[in-house]
C-alpha cells in the first residue's frame, strides 16, 4: 500500500506541475513567452484628442513596434475616467486589457463615494510613460489677456467666470480647484466628457477658460485662437517661453508642484512575467527617438520606470491626495 500511495502522490504532483499550479512550474514563463498572440487593448478614459488620448496613441504605436503584437486604442470616456478605470479593473488579468492612467486615477475616490475601483487593490502598474504640465488658456480675444487681470476679474465676477474640465476629479478639474483656492476666487466649474468638447466651447466663447495640456493648446495658440496665461510646474514651456509659471506669479498650486504624469496599468492578478514583458516593451518604445520627438513637440516628456517603481509612486500619490483633496474641496472624501 505504501508503494501505491507513493506512486499516486508522485502522479498527483506531476499532474499539478503540468497544469502550472505548483510554485516554480514552467506554466507562467510559457504563457509569457507566447504573449501576445492577439491584439492588446489600451483603454483611454477620455474622449479622443485630449492629452491622455494623444499620449496613449503615441505609446501604443511605439509598443506595437517593440512587441510581437498590436496595441489598439479603445476610448471609454465618462465619469471623469471612472467608467474606464472600473472596466479595466474588472477585466481578465491576462495582459490584453490595459488602461492609460493620469492623476485622476488616484484622486477620483476623494470626490465620489463609490467609483467602482481601488487604484491600489484592483491594479498592477505596468509603468509610467510621461511627464507634462497644464496651461490655463482663454480665448484670444478675452478681456483678461494675462493672469493678473484674469484673477482680478474672477474675484469680482465670481461664477461669472467659468473654468472647463473633463469631469469631477479629472486632472483639469483638480487644477481648477487648486488654482481657485490659492487665487481666492470662486469660478463656475463646468464639467465635460473630456477636454476636446471643453475646448470647442471655449473657442465658441461659451466658457471663460480651461486648464489644458500642451497638446491641446500649442497649436491653437499658434493659430491665434487661444492665449496662454500661465503654466503649471517648475519650468516654463519650451514651446511658450514667454508664458510664466503660476509659481513665478506667487501661486503655488497644491498637488501640482511637478506638473502632471501619465502611465499604464493592468488588472490586479496579471502575471508578473507578462507585466515585465509589457514594461520592457513600453520602455523600449519610450527610448525610440521618433516617439520622443513626437511627444516633445507638444510639451510631453518620457519618464521610464519599473512596475514596482510606478506602483510605489501611485501609492504615494493616493496618500498625498488624501490630504490635498480635503484642502481644495470642502466636501471631498476624507
Amino acid at each position: 500500500m505504501k508503494v501505491v500511495d507513493f506512486c499516486l502522490k508522485r502522479l498527483w504532483i506531476c499532474s499539478l506541475a503540468v497544469l502550472g499550479v505548483l510554485p516554480g512550474s514552467t506554466h507562467a514563463p510559457a504563457v509569457a513567452a507566447e504573449f501576445p498572440d492577439h491584439p492588446i487593448s489600451l483603454v483611454v478614459p477620455f474622449a479622443p484628442g485630449g492629452p491622455v488620448d494623444v499620449i496613449a496613441r503615441a505609446v501604443a504605436d511605439g509598443m506595437s513596434k517593440e512587441i510581437d503584437g498590436t496595441v489598439v486604442i479603445e476610448n471609454k470616456p465618462g465619469a471623469g475616467g471612472a467608467i474606464a478605470f472600473s472596466y479595466v479593473g474588472r477585466a481578465k488579468p491576462d495582459g490584453y486589457t490595459l488602461v492609460a492612467v493620469d492623476m485622476s486615477f488616484v484622486v477620483l475616490s476623494h470626490f465620489h463615494d463609490n467609483v467602482g475601483y481601488d487604484p491600489v487593490k484592483d491594479f498592477k502598474m505596468v509603468g509610467q510613460t510621461t511627464l507634462s504640465t497644464l496651461v490655463l488658456v482663454v480665448p484670444a480675444d478675452s478681456t483678461t489677456p494675462d493672469l493678473q487681470s484674469f484673477v482680478e476679474h474672477a474675484r469680482q465676477a465670481g461664477e461669472g467666470v467659468s473654468i472647463g474640465n473633463a469631469g469631477l476629479g479629472s486632472t483639469p478639474h483638480l487644477a481648477g480647484l487648486s488654482f481657485a483656492k490659492v487665487a481666492k476666487i470662486k469660478p463656475l466649474m463646468v464639467p465635460y466628457r473630456g477636454m476636446t468638447p471643453a475646448i470647442t466651447d471655449l473657442l465658441a466663447g461659451r466658457i471663460s477658460s480651461a486648464f489644458v495640456a500642451p497638446p491641446g493648446a500649442v497649436g491653437l495658440v499658434k493659430e491665434g485662437k487661444l492665449k496662454m496665461l500661465a503654466t503649471i510646474g517648475r519650468e516654463r514651456l519650451k514651446e511658450a517661453p514667454d508664458v510664466p509659471t503660476f509659481a513665478e506669479k506667487g501661486l503655488d498650486l497644491p498637488g501640482f508642484g511637478r506638473g502632471t504624469w501619465y502611465g499604464l496599468a493592468a488588472p490586479a492578478g496579471t502575471p508578473a512575467a507578462i507585466v515585465d514583458k509589457l514594461n520592457a516593451a513600453l520602455n523600449r518604445a519610450l527610448d525610440r527617438p521618433d516617439l520622443q520627438k513626437r511627444l516633445e513637440s507638444i510639451g510631453v516628456y518620457v519618464q521610464k520606470t519599473s512596475p514596482s517603481e510606478f506602483d510605489g509612486f501611485i501609492r504615494d500619490q493616493v496618500a498625498q491626495w488624501n490630504g490635498i483633496a480635503a484642502a481644495v474641496k470642502a466636501d471631498a472624501k476624507p
